[in-house]
């Protein structure tokens, strides 16, 4: 379709657009009609529906450079709140059947992958894997290091957002239920009270961003300029190994190791989490204004019957986890959910089961998944090929 909007060069209009479009998801997100409309899948339907009406244009530079500096920037403002020494020290017993839940999402990917072929399956096996085992946040990221089709990434991103939800209803469904107890071998809410309080390692674990940092606006300027500081540097030095194309795998390990290694830089910054969802989202609406509707419509069904086949697969894994562990099934299908339904979503099911002693392991498992995902999908999509 011919482009009767935006000039391909307009960059403050094109991001006016775009920062709309956040900014309407966001609202929506927060009011009574977010179970109609949901805030995630409006950052892709706006700038989809407006690119495929002629006011965005559909390819355009602005794109690309929203693609090359938001993700490494939502990266590090993201990440500033991973303690990899709290995660170890805090999350117990969910830990194993969390990082063995890991591999079955791998393990499930593959076997799916042998009832429904697709050209481009290297890709997709990694996104799908980046996205089950960490975030959205590692998703768009292996797209970038693995060069993925818009197209893929967006099928993969609207599939994920009507599955996410339905996966999460099913494991509440299943977490007191008898069934899954006598499957695994263990009564649900028998690990109660063995997961000790850590004082307010739940808080630490949520926020560790910005909790002492100087009044706005200044903190909030200092996590900009850090973030874009360190991916500059990241950026000169994967240009000049030669390594442009892995350059987020840098970006991802200086992410983890900076406030780690100098965890008082977290009283400097503010605004963190908030700025990083905006470049992420970002992201996600200047991919979604280069999708044909036409294209999206049958690659986002296949997508998402592949992804249903692979969660079901992957839920016998669990299944069979737990009874060799003899896990909880509180706590086997809570460490699940870390992977496929990120920190918000664990904590949640967790809380509204009664369980708050698990909100916090489930939550530092979850930022685990996030830590090392990126890796592990960009591995898999070398190994394929």
């Amino acid at each position: 379709m011919a482009n009767f909007g935006l000039p391909v060069e307009g960059i403050f209009p094109i991001l006016w657009l775009l920062l709309g479009a956040i900014a309407i998801s966001i609202a929506l997100e927060r009011s009574a009609y977010r179970k109609y409309l949901p805030g995630p899948i409006m950052v892709l339907i706006i700038p989809c529906t407006l690119a495929n009406i002629g006011v965005l244009p559909a390819q355009s530079p602005v794109y690309d450079g929203i693609s090359g500096i938001a993700i490494p920037v939502g990266v590090l403002l993201l990440l500033l709140k991973a303690d990899i020494g709290e995660i170890l020290r805090s999350s117990g017993k969910m830990l194993p059947p969390f990082l063995l839940a890991a591999v079955g999402v791998v393990l499930a990917i593959a076997i799916a992958g042998q009832f429904m072929q697709f050209e481009n399956e290297g890709s997709l096996w990694a996104l799908l894997s980046a996205l089950f085992i960490g975030s959205v946040l590692n998703m768009v990221a292996t797209a970038q290091a693995i060069q993925a089709d818009e197209t893929l990434v967006a099928a993969v991103l609207a599939a994920n957002a009507l599955l996410a939800p339905l996966y999460l209803a099913v494991l509440m469904l299943l977490m007191p239920s008898r069934l899954i107890g006598r499957l695994v071998g263990v009564a649900p809410g028998s690990s109660a009270g063995q997961f000790a309080a850590h004082g307010d390692t739940d808080a630490k674990a949520r926020v560790k961003d910005g909790s002492r940092a100087p009044a706005p606006p200044l903190g909030a300027l200092l996590a900009l300029t850090y973030a874009l500081g360190a991916f500059l540097a990241v950026d000169w030095i994967a240009a000049a190994l030669g390594i442009q194309n892995y350059a987020i795998l840098l970006v991802t390990l200086v992410a983890v190791a900076v406030p780690n290694l100098f965890p008082q830089i977290r009283s400097f910054l503010a605004g963190a989490r908030e700025m990083g969802m905006i470049a992420m989202f970002l992201f996600i609406g200047a991919v979604s204004a280069q999708i044909d509707l036409g294209a999206l419509g049958y690659s986002s069904l296949r997508v998402m019957l592949f992804s249903a086949m692979a969660l079901a697969i992957n839920l016998v894994f669990v299944v069979a986890i737990g009874r060799a562990l003899k896990s909880d099934p509180h706590v086997l299908l809570l460490a699940s959910l870390a992977g496929v339904g990120g920190p918000t979503s664990t904590a949640a099911v967790a809380a509204a089961q009664g369980r708050e002693d698990l909100v916090t392991p489930g939550i530092l498992c979850a930022l685990l998944g996030v830590v090392v995902s990126t890796f592990v999908a960009v591995l898999l999509f070398q190994v394929l090929g």
